[in-house]
């Protein structure tokens, strides 16, 4: 069979995924319907803009997956030890705003934001969702909302801003994936922690963490206090793995 190659130029860049996906989906009707007509002629597409195309849908869908999956897990793990929807839903409520608030943040910078950035976004989450968890958890040992807001706060912030600044370390970088990941993560982590300092405490019901302790809970605690530290072999094995 006779091989033939021809080339053009676009008038968009590689990284124009949202002009370029638009016209590799009109050449691939092209060649679909080559193909139809003549079923020996074999036509293909192939080029930088083709590839940087069918990496941001490939992107796309494992990112919705990806976040998918962490959400499920989250909650699945949080109906585990809590067994209560009003603090899942108070959980999730203070994740989803923290997230409105860094998409809303980010529009003040950027017009777009890669697709990227929202997938790791669920990275991000397992991070976030350790400040609601912290007051909720706390009103078990106390019932006083203000109490344990002051017993709390300070490790809450100097946790957050430590963790913000990590990440606004990358806003330095010539990767525009990496700024905004960086400003995205930080956004998100500043709203959440304003939402859970400012307005959770108004939302929570005093007594309304755990009562008793699930069997998922003292799973758990076992874990925990298990020192792995004191373990010569498991030591042993790290050391040997490092090197």
């Amino acid at each position: 069979p006779t091989r033939r190659s021809s080339d053009l130029d676009l008038p968009f860049g590689a990284s124009e995924t949202e002009h370029n996906a638009a016209l590799v989906a009109m050449l691939q009707q092209i060649c679909d319907s080559v193909s139809r007509q003549f079923p020996d002629v074999s036509v293909r597409l192939t080029g930088g803009p083709v590839i940087a195309v069918g990496n941001a849908q490939q992107i796309k869908k494992d990112s919705i997956i990806s976040i998918t999956f962490a959400v499920i897990l989250i909650l699945l793990l949080l109906w585990l030890v809590f067994r209560n929807a009003r603090n899942l839903m108070l959980i999730a409520v203070s994740i989803g705003w923290g997230w409105l608030f860094a998409m809303g943040c980010l529009t003040l910078v950027h017009n777009d934001v890669s697709i990227i950035v929202i997938g790791i976004s669920s990275v991000i989450l397992g991070i976030a969702v350790n400040y609601p968890l912290h007051l909720i958890a706390h009103l078990s040992h106390t019932t006083d909302v203000r109490t344990a807001l002051k017993e709390i706060r300070m490790p809450l912030v100097v946790g957050n801003v430590t963790t913000v600044g990590a990440f606004l370390a990358l806003v330095r970088l010539q990767s525009v994936a990496l700024r905004d990941l960086g400003l995205f993560s930080a956004f998100l982590l500043v709203g959440t922690i304003v939402f859970v300092l400012v307005w959770l405490p108004h939302m929570v019901q005093k007594g309304s963490a755990i009562s008793q302790k699930p069997s998922a809970i003292r799973l758990l605690e076992r874990l925990g206090d298990v020192q792995l530290e004191n373990k010569r072999w498991i030591v042993g094995t790290v050391v040997a793995l490092t090197i």
